[in-house]
């Protein structure tokens, strides 16, 4: 079975046209026979909710510190306003799509404090964040089964019953792995890596993954794109030969990307 993972985030959901760029190319992989999972991020709302309950958003190297107040308001963002959003666009375009919640697919401990790419050396509580123990796909496959789209929002929870926040890239390629997803794809708002992000004329059509990590580490890729890429190596040392990062500002990128590496977005390779 021909899989491929999409993980895109709460920017992405903000915008109308975006989300139907989405649609449309989603749409178009779907009739060409392919198994599509997403797994959507909802960094913007979450913070634009904590701003209105009084809340102060703390991100450390890209990654969200969760206090219990912010773990609520990932409960009402990731679930509820933004996987509902996504489900009326893409009922709109035709799609038969499906919500699934992370705490049934994702079984994770609470986070040990500890010291991450961009906190330079210090030890950071990240309060109620996840990592992730195991993935259960079987949702993911019975819904694949019955062609529908599984559209997953990424909380998990410990075998406690506690609910707990986890970054979305790192769901997304955990269920890549889990799945043996032939194709992996990550959805941003810049759609790609830069050498300058102030340049837009710099953004890299292809990296190899030893050029990514000393881009890394000479500070030239930073934030929430950090993440990202590091999460996204482990797919390429065991599974796929590359992976994408690409935007959605034409109604095909996405698609156009996915044929042809590096032409809409950066093609990450072994």
């Amino acid at each position: 079975m021909n899989i491929t993972v999409i993980k895109f985030g709460g920017e992405i959901v903000e915008s109308r046209e975006q989300l139907d760029n989405l649609a449309n190319s989603i749409k178009k992989l779907y009739q060409q026979g392919e198994n599509i999972v997403l797994i959507h991020g909802g960094g913007p709302q979450a913070t634009k909710l904590s701003t209105r309950l009084g809340l102060t958003a703390k991100m450390v190297g890209g990654r969200r510190v969760t206090c219990a107040d912010t773990l609520d308001v990932m409960k009402m963002t990731l679930p509820g306003i933004i996987n509902s959003n996504i489900l009326a666009i893409f009922k709109a375009h035709g799609l038969q799509a499906a919500s699934a919640s992370g705490v049934n697919i994702v079984n994770a401990k609470k986070r040990p404090p500890k010291a991450v790419s961009g906190s330079n050396g210090e030890v950071i509580d990240f309060g109620f964040v996840g990592d992730i123990v195991s993935i259960d796909t079987s949702i993911i496959d019975h819904l694949l089964a019955g062609k529908f789209i599984p559209v997953i929002s990424p909380l998990s929870a410990d075998n406690e019953g506690q609910i707990l926040n986890i970054n979305a890239d790192t769901v997304a390629v955990q269920i890549a792995k889990k799945l043996k997803a032939s194709k992996f794809v990550l959805i941003t708002e810049v759609g790609g890596v830069y050498q300058n992000l102030e340049d837009k004329n710099s953004k890299f059509t292809t990296l190899t993954m030893s050029d990514a990590k000393k881009k890394i580490a000479d500070g030239i890729i930073q934030g929430g794109m950090i993440p990202k890429l590091e999460e996204s190596f482990t797919l390429l040392e065991d599974q796929l030969h590359s992976f994408h990062i690409v935007g959605l500002q034409q109604s095909d990128s996405l698609l156009k990307e996915i044929q042809h590496p590096g032409s809409m977005g950066t093609a990450v390779i072994r």
